[in-house]
């Protein structure tokens, strides 16, 4: 066995995301677009965003239940990655500029690029390679993944971005 025995494997998706990477995407968010973060984990993030000058929409509630409206909002986060595929099809949906940190091995997943084949996305390469917090404030060392920011409608200068 690769593992032993009684190893099993536990998915997390709750990590809290270091200010450094908000920091790194900050001034490609327009200044006429409400930042709304929807994934509310413990909700650290408000303030982080506080802290570059920015007030934020982040409240717990389920973001499938978030409805298309016309409301001038751009969905900024670090969204939980076991359900990123749902979340891509429901921001698809919701039509609304957004920048998510993923995983940039995401783009080699079949299912993923099912998803955003023939969408308007954009890449940014993350210059971070810091890690995340658990729920219990513990700081990783590093990620583990090299990330990126995916972007929708955001109409950046180049479509593949290294900051």
């Amino acid at each position: 066995m690769l593992f032993g025995g009684d190893h099993k494997y536990k998915r997390c998706d709750e990590w809290e995301t270091p200010i450094e990477y908000l920091k790194a995407i900050e001034p490609f968010i327009p200044n006429d677009l409400t930042i709304n973060d929807p994934f509310y984990m413990n909700g650290n993030v408000k303030a982080k965003w506080k802290q570059l000058g920015r007030d934020i929409i982040h409240e717990p509630s389920n973001f499938f239940d978030i409805q298309k409206d016309d409301s001038k909002v751009i969905y900024v986060s670090s969204p939980p990655y076991s359900k990123i595929n749902n979340i891509l099809k429901h921001l698809f949906y919701l039509d609304k500029p957004f920048i998510l940190l993923m995983p940039l091995n995401k783009l080699g997943h079949i299912k993923t690029q099912k998803i955003i084949r023939d969408k308007n996305i954009q890449l940014i390469v993350s210059p971070i390679y810091k890690g995340f917090i658990r729920p219990n404030g513990e700081k990783t060392r590093c990620p583990p993944n090299y990330n990126g920011f995916y972007c929708y409608n955001l109409n950046l200068p180049k479509d593949l971005l290294f900051v």
